[in-house]
């Protein structure tokens, strides 16, 4: 990549000094007004990557961290910080949310603040809660991060957000910024970062502060089958944990797709227009895709739905293969508000009303007798193939659409929690269904777009 290209994407991706200066002043006030309030806290300040200077222009995302003694029990440290954070919110727009404990996030004068409380420990590795090792990553790249560097997070940060990388929580199951911090500072800038990830391969170990010794001890402690990225501030952490392995794949490719030709365009939004409600109509006729609708649950955090909507497909499509269905791929999505959908693609939505059941060998001849007995009146059979005995017996469901209401009702009562009442009220999509909603929602237009296409935006 030239200079000025990097230079170019440099002036859109660095917050400007009115930016800055802004977000400084908000800092100030939230911490001012959170170490004046009354209550078991000890002081309040800034984490997250506006700490460490390695964040995206226009990204008002504020972590303020209230920090409590250790002393304080579990159950008093969380009634505290949710009440604090209730109090800071006032009349403002806020949420309680849960990470392994709950805190309160909301809206400020247009920035996205989260009020989080934590232990105030010595070090990451004595944390009482996994929050507890937050601050430290701050420190720790504070001190190690020149303002070179600061510039190479945001341009990795940029083109691993733009080939949909990015991101930590379930709904990306991505990479975390402190983790992209990690990376600039192993490999040194972000010309390098990607000129290593080109090469990655399974087992590949990060380990900055040298806390196992070497590789095959750290791949032994932690038993990891892709990629060991080791908290330099908790050596019992991999900062990789949540990044999935079709993603670990796709940041691999992207970067070998940018070093064959470096373009400014691999760190801009995906420009390509939704198809149209004719071309998706032809795809919908050429394949088959079959898909459930669920209304929205009330209350449900949106993070903690995306969640809930990867875990119910991945289950769906396991159960469904066991039918004999094969699902090529799976999809899901939801507005957050309203509705959320799974989307199969599927070979063969139709099977044959039988299906064939191959027994034991014939000179088994305990349980050749059992088989036959079990099985009395096949459609078909018995027979003799290869030595062992196979019939013929009747499915019990042959529809792709059949099997996937059955199982979606059969979650709703294994199910528990916000998303029950939603399981129950689950609807079948039918076309027009599909077309409407996609006529209407541009969001889910573009989203069902790139799934319908099938094909990484970065390949071309």
């Amino acid at each position: 990549m030239t200079q000025m290209w990097r230079k170019n994407i440099l002036k859109e991706i660095v917050p400007s000094l009115a930016e800055r200066r802004g977000e400084e002043k908000m800092v100030r006030s939230l911490v001012r007004k959170i170490n004046g309030m009354k209550g078991p806290h000890l002081e309040a300040k800034l984490a997250g990557s506006l700490a460490r200077n390695t964040h995206l222009k226009g990204d008002r995302d504020l972590d303020i961290f209230v920090f409590y003694p250790p002393s304080l029990k579990r159950d008093k440290f969380e009634a505290a910080g949710l009440k604090l954070g209730h109090s800071v919110f006032g009349e403002n727009f806020h949420e309680e949310a849960y990470s392994e404990h709950p805190y309160v996030r909301g809206v400020i004068d247009g920035f996205n603040v989260e009020i989080v409380p934590t232990y105030k420990v010595d070090k990451a590795s004595n944390k009482i809660s996994a929050v507890d090792r937050t601050p430290f990553h701050a420190a720790y790249m504070k001190k190690r991060l020149n303002a070179k560097q600061c510039n190479d997070v945001r341009l990795l940060k940029q083109f691993l957000k733009r080939v949909s990388v990015y991101g930590a929580d379930v709904r990306f199951h991505g990479v975390p910024g402190y983790l992209v911090e990690i990376l600039i500072l192993n490999y040194g800038s972000f010309e390098k970062a990607v000129e290593r990830i080109s090469h990655w391969r399974d087992h590949t170990v990060i380990d900055l502060e040298r806390s196992h010794g070497n590789d095959a001890i750290a791949l032994a402690q932690f038993n990891h089958p892709f990629l060991l990225v080791v908290d330099p501030t908790d050596a019992q952490r991999n900062v990789a944990g949540a990044l999935s392995y079709n993603q670990f794949a796709r940041m691999i490719m992207a970067c070998r797709t940018f070093l064959k030709q470096p373009s400014e365009a691999f760190f801009h939004a995906h420009t390509d227009k939704p198809l149209s409600v004719e071309q998706v109509k032809s795809l919908m006729q050429k394949e088959e895709f079959v898909g459930v609708r669920l209304p929205y649950p009330n209350g449900m955090l949106s993070d903690v739905m995306w969640g809930q909507l990867s875990r119910l497909s991945t289950k769906l499509t396991n159960t469904l293969t066991q039918y004999d269905f094969h699902v090529i791929r799976s999809w899901h999505w939801t507005d957050a508000l309203n509705e959320a959908y799974i989307i199969f693609e599927v070979e063969n939505p139709i099977l044959p009303q039988t299906r064939i059941r191959i027994g034991p060998r014939v000179v088994e001849e305990k349980h050749a007798e059992e088989f036959l007995h079990a099985h009395a009146k096949p459609v078909s059979g018995p027979r003799i193939e290869d030595g062992k005995l196979v019939i013929e017996i009747p499915r019990k469901v042959w529809k792709f659409t059949d099997a996937l209401k059955q199982e979606v009702e059969r979650a709703a009562h294994v199910e528990s929690g916000d998303i029950k009442p939603s399981l129950f009220a689950a609807t079948l999509v039918s076309e027009p269904l599909l077309l409407n909603h996609y006529k209407k929602d541009p969001s889910f237009a573009s989203a069902l777009s790139v799934f319908l296409k099938g094909k990484e935006p970065f390949l071309r």
